[in-house]
């Protein structure tokens, strides 16, 4: 059966999805849960790497995404995310917890990440630490997973002063 798309998934009242008992999943089940775990570490990789093409691959052509910058479909959206990484000389987007819900053809994916943003040396600004949930909606396609709706949520952050010294 395949479930629709519902924007509450993206919602804290949706916690309960990963409490226990945890019942051993099914190597498909599995394999769905690496492939849509996967989606967010591109993302991230495409950022760090500033490259556009690699960030868009991983979301559909209808996705949107809900975020710092506002919510917008994802060719609008994307554009003003990679564009501020770029204002920075380095990122790094550690990926660290990730809890993901498969059904059927959609599935959620909550992922937990620290994104370092680093000004080069001389360059008057501060420097940008990230706490943030991205949490992601995802739809199985005859190619593969992709994300099809995006929130992105600031959990903490932290400012300093850049001290001139090198990245």
């Amino acid at each position: 059966m395949t479930s629709q798309l519902d924007a509450s998934h993206l919602e804290d009242s949706n916690r309960g999805a990963w409490a226990g008992p945890i019942p051993s999943p099914s190597p498909a089940e599995l394999a769905d849960r690496y492939a849509v775990s996967q989606l967010v570490k591109v993302y991230a990789l495409g950022v760090d790497l500033r490259d556009y093409d690699l960030c868009r691959s991983v979301f559909t052509d209808d996705a949107v995404a809900d975020g710092s910058v506002g919510s917008f479909p994802i060719d609008e959206y994307l554009p003003k995310v990679h564009g501020g990484a770029a204002a920075y000389a380095a990122t790094q987007h550690n990926v660290t917890n990730q809890h993901v819900v498969i059904d059927g053809d959609t599935a959620t994916c909550w992922s937990y990440a620290i994104a370092v943003h680093k000004h080069a040396a001389g360059v008057a600004g501060e420097q940008m630490t990230l706490g943030v949930q991205y949490r992601d909606l995802c739809r199985r396609t005859p190619e593969g997973w992709l994300i099809a709706r995006r929130k992105v949520v600031r959990v903490w952050n932290e400012f300093t002063p850049n001290d001139g010294r090198a990245v």
